[in-house]
């Protein structure tokens, strides 16, 4: 196994495809036939562009149709932010007319009570002015009738007020709530729309970085995807199959299986033959170390980054996030190893595929010192005993995203 293969490959991703003419497509996709606020023409355009990339996605894998599918993708992303943007502004919008009807809501509040306070008040003087055998035994009856209807008055309208007060304090929580919702809401879009712009991003420096590297020689193009799955066969780990569900975040709610029926069975790269449950525990590895340190990617987003791939299918030295880096150190070292865990962050162990003696694969050291740890193996499972699986002394290289 040569230094550069890890367990993925390739700078281009997407799936790609083995059998039908692209020219059955009526249309294109074309997000420029919408206007930006036209929503039910967005989403028709989207359909065109999903059913246009599925078809794709079933014909000959030539550099042509991956040219086709990459774009077919990016203007796909293109609808996809329009509408996330037009969310963004609907929810903007009603977070300021909650806004607005929360600060009415609230100076009605306030001055039912301030009324509330004023006429309870009123009612405590009138009723201590005199007792009531005062007024019965005075000439004056009728003042006293008076002054009693008013201050019968004064308790039901404190009573009404109390109501209302109990009302609008009501649909203020529900405003509230509504708001704080909405707020939520638009945390996530906004960071569903960051995400989008990246994968934009990437879409078009893939479709570049395709163009460059190959020339738009096919000849070239189908050498790389021999290359590719060369290189893939000595990650082969399929036999273990796809989980029938989920498996969870493990101890620590950050492990990911490359088995995973979500992922498993998305291919890697440019190529249609070894998928991210076959060839991905270094992708997958590499995903759960980001989301220790608060960079969660799943293995799915990771292997269709296409600027994680070199031309020649080997996986880059990843670029880390802000305030990080990134180290790759041969063999077995316990102090770096403990170093690293000691400060909460994970190490990446590459070690012998088991069962294949050519073969190589990643796991994912957690917790523990000096020999003794505990791991996430992408295939195996979450929070197991490492030394049940393998030893320190095959450890082939640790791969670290520090400081």
């Amino acid at each position: 196994m040569t230094k550069k293969i890890f367990c993925l490959l390739f700078f281009v991703l997407a799936t790609f495809f083995i059998a039908t003419p692209i020219n059955t497509f009526a249309e294109d996709c074309n997000p420029s036939k919408c206007n930006s606020d036209d929503a039910g023409c967005l989403e028709g355009q989207k359909i065109i562009c999903e059913q246009k990339v599925s078809e794709l996605g079933t014909a000959k894998n030539t550099l042509a149709n991956q040219i086709k599918i990459l774009t077919s993708q990016y203007e796909l992303t293109q609808l996809k932010i329009t509408q996330t943007e037009n969310s963004i502004k609907g929810l903007e919008q009603e977070i300021n007319n909650l806004s607005v009807e929360i600060d009415k809501l609230n100076i009605q509040l306030n001055d039912l009570s301030q009324l509330f306070v004023y006429q309870t008040a009123q009612n405590y003087k009138n009723q201590r002015k005199a007792p009531l055998f005062f007024f019965l035994l005075n000439s004056k009856m009728n003042d006293f009738l008076q002054q009693n209807e008013y201050v019968s008055s004064v308790r039901q309208n404190n009573q009404e007020n109390l109501i209302k007060m109990g009302t609008i304090k009501e649909n203020y929580d529900i405003q509230k709530t509504a708001k704080t919702k909405k707020q939520q809401d638009m945390e996530i879009l906004q960071k569903t729309l960051a995400t989008q712009k990246n994968t934009l991003n990437s879409q078009k420096i893939a479709k570049d970085k395709l163009l460059s590297v190959t020339k738009n020689d096919e000849k070239y193009y189908q050498n790389l995807l021999i290359s590719v799955q060369n290189k893939l066969a000595s990650f082969n780990n399929s036999s273990v199959g796809c989980l029938s569900s989920s498996p969870g975040g493990g101890s620590d709610g950050n492990f990911y299986s490359q088995v995973d029926p979500r992922w498993c069975k998305q291919y890697i790269g440019m190529q249609t033959k070894y998928t991210i449950g076959g060839a991905g525990c270094y992708l997958t590895s590499m995903s759960m170390v980001l989301k220790k340190i608060g960079h969660d990617i799943t293995p799915s987003e990771y292997a269709s980054d296409p600027t994680r791939f070199t031309s020649t299918a080997d996986l880059i030295a990843p670029t880390p996030p802000s305030g990080y880096i990134y180290k790759k150190i041969n063999g077995y070292n316990s102090s770096v190893i403990d170093k690293e865990i000691n400060e909460n962050r994970y190490v990446i162990a590459q070690v012998p595929m088991r069962g294949s003696p050519s073969g190589s694969h990643f796991i994912v050291l957690i917790s523990g010192s000096n020999g003794n740890y505990k791991i996430h193996d992408p295939v195996y499972g979450a929070d197991k005993e490492f030394s049940k699986y393998y030893s320190t002394s095959s450890i082939i290289s640790l791969r670290l995203i520090t400081k």
